[in-house]
């Protein structure tokens, strides 16, 4: 009951501070924000307490092939929500589907093929590449108006997040440290943070959103690699900053020549 109790906490948490960063920043750091290991924390430390280190190592390293299978789902919500632009509660349903999908699609097939642990991080690297590629075009913000915050709304929120991750760490002995690391891949927390902002600001501000989140997806696989290599070693209490360590390094330096690269292509122009 207590670790019950402590997924509802943290999921909920999460999505709620992740969506309430969005609204007051800006969608840019906002989509940093949604991108950080949020639900691979929660499933390390879940599946650590409750399956023991080794599964929670396994399932962290197999959980770099899950994030190679998000940025299809990433891709997917783009351009399912944009067949159905003018309605705003069809256009997020059709993203949504669209984005699962190709998610299910993507992770059977890298759970058929079972890609060798050297070929899964270039693997990741180089779908985070061609993913910023691909949205390179999208714009960079987009106007954004906070919506008047209520119990309801924050309920929404927490629920959304707080069933999904519950359902994932619950079945993770039935699934195997191989499939649970797929399936704990699926941004559980991310997709609500996209579906409320399009709700109350829109196709635009999802974009914005969007935009560099391959980046941040990145980060995820850092972050699992670098709890794969110390959770057994070092446990829990020290896996988790150290893995939160390695991706703020990542980010940030990534983030520092892409600002050096954006610099240097309006000065030429």
């Amino acid at each position: 009951m207590t670790l019950l109790v402590w997924k509802i906490v943290v999921s909920a948490g999460l999505v709620i501070a992740v969506t309430a960063v969005a609204e007051r920043f800006g969608p840019r750091i906002g989509d940093l924000a949604a991108s950080l290991p949020q639900l691979a924390v929660v499933s390390l430390v879940f599946f650590g307490l409750e399956q023991g280190l080794e599964f929670a190592a396994e399932s962290a390293f197999l959980n770099i092939a899950g994030i190679c299978a998000t940025f299809p789902f990433i891709i997917g919500y783009v351009a399912g929500a944009a067949l159905v632009p003018r309605n705003r509660l069809l256009s997020i349903a059709v993203g949504a589907v669209t984005a699962t999908a190709l998610f299910a699609l993507a992770s059977l097939a890298i759970g058929a093929v079972e890609p060798s642990r050297l070929v899964v991080v270039p693997l990741a690297a180089v779908l985070c590449a061609a993913t910023l590629w691909l949205f390179r075009h999208l714009p960079d913000s987009a106007p954004l108006r906070r919506v008047r915050i209520s119990v309801p709304l924050l309920a929404v929120r927490a629920g959304v997040a707080s069933v999904s991750v519950i359902l994932l760490t619950s079945v993770a002995h039935i699934l195997g440290p191989k499939w649970s690391g797929l399936v704990t891949g699926y941004p559980v927390n991310t997709l609500p943070v996209i579906a409320m902002l399009h709700f109350h600001y829109g196709a635009d501000v999802v974009r914005a959103v969007v935009k560099v989140w391959p980046m941040g997806a990145f980060g995820i696989c850092v972050f699992n690699l670098v709890a794969w290599l110390t959770v057994t070693r070092l446990g829990l209490v020290a896996a988790v900053p150290l893995g939160y360590l390695a991706d703020f390094i990542y980010l940030a330096s990534f983030d520092a020549v892409r600002r050096m690269w954006l610099q240097r292509r309006v000065a030429a122009d």
